[in-house]
């Protein structure tokens, strides 16, 4: 006999190939209506069951002898009685006489619904592994979601580790602000300063300033965090305006030195936040007076002390603007005289000497005096003032350039007036006393020429062979003129 799975020629006495295992009588019996057929046949001829499964090979018979399990008939069990047997909790279908398994299913032939155990244990299969699917799918979704909690978890815990260690307390102060619904001014965070504090009884706390220049009302605000366990509770604690004037506390506009402005300091005992601004008047710039304010603000008993440099605002020679000024206000407090000694600190600030004060006090008088002389009713006496120094070494024979100022009127009366030269550059006029005024025909103005003094008043004007204007004076001397460069000298000495 030809064994039909590997073309042995085996034995015609023999059950199976002694090559390959396989079993050599082509014959099985249907496990529903009993009926012999061809051990190949998939559906039974007779009651149309599925014998076997074709996506599955007959497993060996060592395979089979391997599992231990044997048919109900004696017969070793086909590759699907084998399958199913391993579907059956460790046990093969008993298939007894009522057509009924071990499971108490029901496989009589007018059971039309009945697809048999092969689809029955397959539809179980693929539903066991959807719902294993569906479970592992449901897993996953979960566990996904308690990830991301822990990370949000995490989260909030590192936030709140920052909260308590991070060296950047303005965005810590500016962060509380905005969850406690304290930005409503629209101002400007400008620095935060922390307290760590070495007193178990006393909190951490951090201070900082915001500024407002928008409003018509400026105003700087300090508030005051107190830590609390992870959290922090901001008190708006100090509000000064200052109307009319523009803030700055950056410290490029303060020329101070970081990490000198602003610092946390211990002032007589008590813990203080030490910081400075400008606040100018609006649009005031070089000329201008300016100010500078150094401020201290004590946080136990919450109060605020400024001190105020008020001077005129110069250019110095790198084009910065300083603030040359003296305090405002008497330093007659331990608060005030701290912080005059942090003048140094903030550079905007120019503290004058003795030597520049005194200067300062000669220019003010100058200015003062320019003041008074100013306008062409005070024009002789301002070339007296001007020349009275020139006019004493002119009569001593030196030749001297005067100081002349031009004015857009007439500096005399015409009915004063007793004569009248020209030139192509110049008009000249004496009048009753003695002086003698020029006009410029290029620049329409007016000026004084001479004044009467030790020489006497002018008795006489022409121009010379040389160009220039002679004036001829009461003590019988000539003065020679030139009125386009401004120089006299005498010409008879």
């Amino acid at each position: 006999m030809k064994c039909h799975k590997c073309g042995y020629e085996a034995d015609d006495n023999a059950a199976y190939c002694n090559r390959c295992g396989a079993r050599l009588n082509n014959n099985i019996e249907c496990p529903w209506c009993h009926e012999t057929i061809d051990a190949n046949t998939v559906f039974c001829p007779k009651c149309g069951k599925m014998v076997r499964d074709d996506m599955h090979t007959e497993p060996d018979n060592d395979e089979a002898i391997m599992t231990g399990a044997t048919a109900t008939d004696g017969r070793q069990p086909t590759y699907n009685e084998l399958h199913n047997n391993d579907r059956q909790q460790g046990g093969y279908y008993t298939l007894n006489n009522g057509g009924n398994d071990n499971n108490g299913y029901n496989h009589d032939d007018d059971d039309d619904d009945d697809d048999g155990p092969s689809h029955f244990n397959r539809n179980v299969l693929m539903g066991a592994i959807v719902l294993l699917a569906l479970i592992a799918l449901l897993t996953a979704m979960r566990h996904c979601n308690s990830q991301s909690d822990r990370r949000f978890e995490a989260q909030a815990d590192s936030i709140a580790t920052v909260a308590d260690d991070s060296q950047n307390p303005l965005s810590i102060f500016n962060a509380e602000l905005s969850r406690n619904n304290m930005t409503g001014d629209e101002a400007t965070g400008a620095f935060a300063v922390k307290f760590d504090s070495t007193d178990p009884e006393t909190p951490n706390r951090i201070v900082g300033v915001t500024y407002n220049n928008k409003d018509e009302r400026p105003f700087i605000k300090i508030y005051q965090l107190t830590s609390s366990g992870s959290n922090w509770q901001p008190e708006l604690v100090a509000t000064k305006y200052l109307d009319g004037r523009t803030i700055n506390l950056t410290n490029n506009a303060l020329m101070a030195d970081d990490g000198r402005v602003p610092r946390a300091v211990n002032v007589g005992g008590h813990e203080c936040l030490f910081f400075a601004f400008t606040n100018s008047l609006q649009g005031a710039g070089e000329g201008n007076t300016g100010r500078a304010t150094l401020a201290l603000f004590d946080l136990e008993n919450k109060k605020l002390t400024t001190l105020n440099y008020d001077g005129v605002i110069k250019a110095g020679t790198n084009g910065r603007q300083y603030i040359h000024g003296r305090p405002l206000e008497s330093v007659n407090s331990d608060e005030r005289r701290w912080l005059q000694q942090q003048v140094p600190n903030i550079k905007i600030i120019h503290v004058p000497t003795a030597e520049e004060l005194q200067a300062e006090e000669e220019a003010r008088l100058k200015a003062e005096e320019e003041k008074a002389l100013a306008g062409e009713e005070n024009a002789d006496a301002k070339w007296e003032h001007d020349n009275a120094e020139k006019m004493d070494k002119l009569n001593e024979g030196e030749e001297v350039h005067m100081d002349i100022k031009q004015y857009d009127k007439p500096l005399f009366h015409k009915d004063e007036l007793t004569s009248q030269i020209e030139n192509d550059g110049f008009l000249v006029f004496t009048d009753k006393s003695g002086k003698v005024y020029g006009f410029n025909k290029g620049t329409r103005k007016y000026f004084v020429i001479y004044k009467p003094g030790a020489s006497g008043a002018a008795t006489g004007i022409s121009f010379g062979g040389d160009g220039n204007l002679h004036i001829s004076t009461a003590s019988g001397s000539t003065i020679s003129y030139n009125l386009t460069r401004g120089s006299a000298k005498h010409v008879d000495k």
